[in-house]
């Protein structure tokens, strides 16, 4: 292969990974449900599949993520850009060795159970101090 050639096929995937960057994907929803017995994240974006997505504990932190994944079938390899990072603290009152992640009609489900299936929450009245 002539080395003008490979890099125009190298250009080629470089400009369909930018357009998919730029312009050819949706941004991560996130949304935050408080059950009985647990808060539920879900996660989507149209047309990244629940594949992309991926849910790490790391001490005291929820790192939820997606990583864009770019191959070049010529040369074997592979390239990974994150489109969605967020970290969360994981609250007191979640059961962190119970966190469960699980796949639901193209979204990402995952659930934090409450130690003891309670979720201790009271409101806080602000004193008036003139």
């Amino acid at each position: 292969m002539k080395p003008i050639e490979n890099t125009l096929k190298g250009m080629g995937g470089q400009f369909d990974l930018l357009n998919t960057l730029y312009g050819g994907s949706s941004m991560t929803r996130m949304e935050t449900e408080q059950e009985d017995d647990r808060l539920v994240i879900k996660l989507s974006a149209p047309g990244v599949g629940p594949d992309a997505f991926n849910v790490l504990i790391d001490g005291k932190k929820l790192v939820l993520y997606t990583l864009l994944q770019q191959k070049n079938a010529l040369e074997g390899q592979s390239l990974a850009v994150p489109m969605f990072l967020r970290v969360i603290d994981i609250p007191d009152f979640v059961d962190a060795e119970h966190i469960e992640a699980v796949q639901d009609h193209g979204q990402v489900l995952i659930n934090l159970p409450f130690k003891d299936g309670q979720h201790f929450q009271r409101r806080v009245e602000i004193q008036n101090l003139f």
